[in-house]
């Protein structure tokens, strides 16, 4: 029998209580007192012995009511706390004062790898020899919060943050730890980042030359195997590659893209392959996985992988082997399940040969060649693409452009291209921001050179081989440094090294800042 007795708050009436059981010999299996309510828990009663002992309860002074429960106070609190542990997505790991361990929920025996039963009433550190930060709380009431914590001996990899439990006096009492399974920050941090996906059927086009690498791109894509893409800069590279990804079995796990141009080697290495704590000035506390673990169960895509250096060429050549990862400053290896996409406007094979480019690598990454077809290959693609970009850039500038006129669309069409899409979607963002009416004319086609050929057209007859050529070279400068202001940026346009770059403008004349804008 359960019972709730709610009564006036008098000295002795938990006692009246307690006498008037025992003179019946009725065993208290429990008693909660708080104010104003006592809770009752006896062994069962017949139902005539029940109303007996209720009738005699309610002739006590002060005792208002008396009610039938389901439940003590204390078991609705275990059952409620056993439910909400039960449904949490996070572990959750409690000790006492002497370190034995007094909770412990299904999502930490997922993440420990270790049952409940082999667990619950032991030592901390004889099950979990690992789970310093929670001792260190215990001990000292420092917090942690989302300590990275590897165990090789159950391959367990998880963030800990713990924290001590004080009881109304300020003395602590026990210790708990939230435990997050490195998978699930993964997936946090995907939807945190997700942009949008992009499928095959988003990527414009009608040209045979396109449908066939579409094609070829969606049967690699259900494979694992590594796949190189290969085109100019402005080809649609990066487009590709999460097309790829997300017409692969790996669509609902991350992708990762990185710009190996965009990073300094130094900095490159870190972000790779992540560092432990205090391996170099800087470093964030705990240390930091790096991209390919971050990318782990998904799909890394390393752009501009022509760009990286001969030290780093060989780290990643061991990664492809053996599909485990060691950070810097650690002995301990990680394996990671990474689908690699790489590409490169860079010719490889020269590169190859000039010594610049690792050859095993090379294989390692050309397992699945795919090559891009540049925008003047594929001429029949312009007018759908820059249908698509005047739309797109009139509704962003709140344009009202509709209308392209015949001479506009010839004169995009006759345009050689070297920059490719990159550079028509340039191009229409500038004429839409020049246009004031309805039309799009060839006046607001301003385009980076003067002919369709992309080079100045001379009299051979006035120069020898020598001069022409010099004067094709700093015309072709010349033009670049429209565009391009860094000697780094310069050299990916030309197929040269910064330096060759620097070397060549001094030999013309000409300064990085030559054709900026005041």
């Amino acid at each position: 029998m359960r019972i709730k007795i709610p009564n006036i708050d008098r000295v002795g009436i938990v006692l009246d209580i307690a006498q008037l059981l025992a003179s019946r010999q009725i065993n208290i299996i429990s008693m909660e007192v708080e104010l104003k309510i006592v809770y009752l828990e006896t062994a069962p009663l017949s139902d005539e012995m029940t109303q007996s002992l209720l009738n005699d309860l309610s002739s006590i002074p002060g005792v208002l009511d008396i009610m039938p429960v389901d439940l003590m106070p204390h078991q609705e609190k275990s059952e409620q706390l056993t439910a909400i542990l039960a449904a949490a997505n996070d572990g959750i790991l409690a000790i006492d004062r002497y370190a034995r361990i007094t909770q412990y929920n299904l999502a930490a025996e997922k993440i420990m790898h270790t049952p409940c039963d082999q667990a619950l009433g032991q030592e901390l550190l004889s099950v979990f020899p690992y789970c310093h930060p929670l001792l260190e709380s215990l001990k000292s009431g420092r917090i942690y919060t989302n300590h990275e914590v590897f165990a090789e001996e159950t391959h367990s990899h998880y963030l800990v943050s713990s924290r001590p439990l004080f009881d109304q006096s300020g003395i602590i009492t026990g210790a708990m730890a939230i435990l997050k399974d490195i998978q699930d920050v993964r997936k946090l941090f995907q939807q945190l980042t997700e942009q949008p996906v992009l499928t095959f059927q988003e990527i414009l086009h009608c040209s045979k030359s396109m449908q066939q690498v579409i094609a070829l791109a969606k049967a690699y894509a259900q494979g694992d195997s590594t796949v190189l893409i290969r085109g100019e800069t402005g080809t649609g590279k990066e487009l590709f590659a999460r097309a790829l990804h997300a017409a692969s079995p790996r669509a609902d796990n991350i992708f990762v893209p990185v710009n190996c141009a965009a990073i300094p080697d130094t900095l490159l290495e870190s972000e790779l392959f992540g560092y432990e704590e205090g391996t170099f000035t800087g470093a964030v506390k705990g240390g930091k996985q790096g991209l390919f673990e971050l990318a782990n169960g998904g799909t890394l895509f390393l752009d501009e992988i022509g760009e990286t250096s001969s030290h780093l060429q060989a780290k990643l050549l061991r990664v492809l082997q053996d599909r485990k990862v060691r950070r810097i400053g650690s002995s301990r290896e990680i394996p990671v399940n990474v689908r690699i996409l790489a590409a490169t406007n860079r010719n490889l094979e020269d590169m190859i040969v000039s010594g610049s480019f690792r050859e095993d690598l090379y294989y390692r990454l050309n397992v699945i060649p795919l090559f891009l077809p540049p925008l003047r290959e594929r001429r029949e693609d312009i007018p759908l693409l820059v249908d698509f970009f005047v739309r797109h850039f009139s509704a962003r500038l709140h344009k009202q452009v509709k209308i392209i006129s015949e001479t506009a669309l010839s004169k995009l069409c006759s345009y050689a291209w070297p920059g490719n899409i990159r550079e028509l979607e340039n191009v229409i963002e500038r004429a839409i921001n020049i246009i004031t009416g309805p039309t799009l004319l060839a006046e607001h086609i301003i385009l980076h050179y003067d002919t369709p050929s992309g080079l100045p057209q001379l009299t051979l007859t006035q120069h020898t081989l020598e001069e022409a050529l010099e004067k094709t070279e700093r015309e072709i400068l010349c033009r670049a440094l429209r565009q391009f202001h860094t000697s780094r940026q310069l050299g990916k346009m030309l197929g040269l090294s910064h330096t060759a770059v620097l070397k060549k403008l001094r030999k013309h004349g000409l300064t990085l800042n030559h054709f900026t804008p005041a």
